[in-house]
C-alpha cells in the first residue's frame, strides 16, 4: 500500500486549479457607450442651445452589464463646453431598476443644477436600454433639458486579451502536470 496514490493528487490539483481560477475576479475590459440624444425638452424661457447632442463616453467594467470600475475618456461637447475626464463620475447600481449613470460632478453626478454646465446619461444596466440625457448650460441660468430620444445608442465591449505572462504560467503549469503523469506512468 503506497503512500503516493497519483490519481487522487491528480484530482486534487484540478480542483486546487478550479478554485483558484475561479477566485480570480473579472478583469475590467474597456466598454464604449455612444449616442445621440435629440428632440430635448423645450423648456421656457429659452429652447435648448445643442439638439442633438452626441458623445462617446469610454469606461472600464467586468462586463456590460456590471458595475463601472472607473472613467476613461469622454467625448462631449455641449453648447460650446467640452466636458474634461476628470469633471465627470458614475454611479452603478442606482434605484431601481437598476441603472447606471455617468454625469457631470460638479452637483453630484444624479443632480443636475440650472445655470452649471452639467449633464448626465442614465441606462438600465441589466437591459443596457437608453433612459434619460439630461443637461443644464452656464449660458443659461434657468433652464435643464432632458431627452428620452436616443438614436443611436449603443453599449459595446471591446474584448479582453489575457496578457502573455498569463498565458505562459497557465502552458508551463499544464504542460509540467502532464509530464508529472508521464513520469509516474512509466
Amino acid at each position: 500500500m503506497g503512500f503516493f496514490n497519483l490519481k487522487n493528487t491528480t484530482g486534487m490539483v484540478v480542483v486546487v486549479l478550479v478554485f483558484a481560477f475561479g477566485a480570480i475576479p473579472a478583469q475590467a475590459i474597456p466598454i464604449t457607450v455612444q449616442f445621440t440624444a435629440k428632440e430635448f425638452s423645450d423648456t421656457p424661457p429659452a429652447s435648448p442651445p445643442t439638439d442633438p447632442v452626441t458623445g462617446t463616453i469610454v469606461y472600464e467594467a467586468a462586463s456590460t452589464t456590471a458595475d463601472i470600475d472607473s472613467l476613461t475618456s469622454i467625448n462631449l461637447t455641449i453648447d460650446g463646453y467640452v466636458y474634461p475626464l476628470d469633471e465627470v463620475g458614475y454611479i452603478s447600481s442606482f434605484g431601481a431598476p437598476l441603472k447606471q449613470i455617468i454625469g457631470g460632478k460638479l452637483n453630484g453626478v444624479d443632480t443636475i443644477t440650472s445655470g452649471t454646465n452639467d449633464f448626465w446619461i442614465v441606462w438600465n444596466q441589466s437591459t443596457l436600454m437608453p433612459l434619460d440625457f439630461g443637461y443644464a448650460s452656464s449660458n443659461f441660468p434657468l433652464n435643464i433639458w432632458h431627452s428620452q430620444t436616443f438614436d443611436p445608442f449603443s453599449i459595446t465591449a471591446s474584448t479582453a486579451v489575457p496578457e502573455p505572462t498569463t498565458m505562459l504560467l497557465l502552458g508551463s503549469g499544464l504542460l509540467g502536470l502532464c509530464g508529472f503523469r508521464k513520469k509516474f506512468k512509466e
